[in-house]
């Protein structure tokens, strides 16, 4: 009968874990970001800065916005389109949650970020944005040519 040696044993067992930790590092997340998105901004608080005129208050901002999120490895990025144009932006994923942050230039010239963050259900994205005295609620829906 073959005797295992005790230190040949817990080499083994040493090497089972570290093998079984790079599995389970390198298993891919169950959410997928990944995609094309169209995006719906409502309502939120302005900070008191007024009501349902102009840019402030409830509704649609902006018109039509769209999302379109790409991975490369480990790391995500959000390409946002608006009526002013697209830029992209690094994104940072835990579980079902995505978050990533805005730099925007206004009409004053002046610069602010505004930081995102969503979590995805299925095919739906439902998340806030917040910068400054503004907080709004944002819907994105994935687009059917996309999964």
């Amino acid at each position: 009968m073959y005797k295992l040696r005790p230190g040949f044993a817990v080499f083994y067992v040493f090497a089972l874990l570290l093998l079984s930790a790079t599995v389970l590092r390198a298993a891919p997340q169950d959410a997928s970001f990944v995609g094309s998105w169209a995006m719906n901004v409502t309502g939120g608080e302005d900070g008191g800065q007024g009501g349902g005129g102009g840019n402030r208050g409830g509704g649609n901002r902006g018109g039509a916005q769209s999302l379109t999120i790409t991975q490369d490895g480990d790391k995500f990025k959000v390409s946002h389109k608006t009526r002013r144009g697209e830029n992209a932006y690094d994104a940072t994923v835990s579980g079902n949650t995505i978050s990533w942050t805005e730099e925007r230039t206004g009409p004053n010239g002046n610069s602010r970020k505004i930081q995102y963050k969503a979590t995805l259900s299925g095919d739906t994205l439902k998340g806030t944005m917040a910068g400054g005295q503004f907080n709004r609620e944002f819907t994105a829906r994935r687009s059917a040519s996309t999964n």
